[in-house]
């Protein structure tokens, strides 16, 4: 499989690709495009928080843990400096000491977090959480394509290193990235399924707005112009 270097340059890169895109179709401002290529970034790495190696699930626990108090800073009015630090040490410590010991429990690398259901999930819940946090349907949905992107890009690399084209051979890893489910961990599937469900069932009053601004920002990527106008220069 590839390493944290190889998938965070791979999430960087496609997250650039993905946010020049934005820029050029004028969607939305220059600074919320900044933020976004960091979630697509960050969610290249979303797959490896089920690492069984401590220093790669402490480097993206902090990672993780600085990107949510930082969101959670700019999307709340504070009164005091005070208040500022009591949040981001509240998150700190909640996303390292409560979520990341969970994780480091109940989950297996290569297992149910690499897996489709499992981008859903993460995919699902960005959008909830963005719109929970009041931001605009358009860059709620946005946020959640970024974050698709970025796990499939390290999915896919996953595989991709599971072929020895040297050798010409076909690793033992192969097809343990981009599967459906896990039906080796049937709990932790069921996991992924209920709270598929439930993000479901949060967003159902907001299926037809979802729905339509996604066709919206689909068109508007279409008819970007890829090439540039070679009519308006004289030669």
């Amino acid at each position: 499989m590839a390493n944290f270097s190889t998938h965070f340059k791979a999430s960087i890169i496609t997250s650039a690709a993905l946010s020049t895109a934005i820029l050029a179709v004028d969607l939305i401002p220059l600074i919320q495009v900044c933020g976004l290529f960091i979630i697509g970034s960050l969610a290249g790495l979303v797959p490896d928080l089920d690492s069984d190696r401590s220093k790669s699930l402490n480097t993206l626990f902090s990672i993780f843990s600085l990107a949510v108090s930082a969101i959670f800073i700019l999307s709340f009015d504070f009164n005091s400096l005070l208040e500022i630090w009591a949040s981001l040490l509240l998150i700190y410590g909640f996303i390292n000491y409560a979520i990341k010991p969970i994780f480091e429990h109940f989950t297996v690398h290569r297992g149910s977090f690499h897996s489709i259901s499992a981008v859903v999930l993460v995919v699902l819940t960005t959008l909830n959480l963005a719109m929970w946090l009041n931001f605009s349907i358009t860059l709620a949905v946005l946020s959640a394509i970024y974050v698709l992107v970025g796990c499939l890009t390290h999915l896919i690399l996953d595989e991709c290193y599971s072929v020895d084209i040297n050798n010409k051979e076909i690793k033992a890893s192969f097809g343990s990235a981009l599967k459906l489910f896990d039906t080796r961990y049937i709990a932790a599937t069921l996991f992924q399924f209920t709270f598929i469900g439930l993000n479901i069932y949060w967003m159902w009053h907001s299926y037809d707005e979802i729905f339509n601004t996604f066709l919206n920002i689909k068109n508007t990527l279409v008819q970007m112009q890829f090439l540039p106008d070679l009519t308006k220069y004289s030669f």
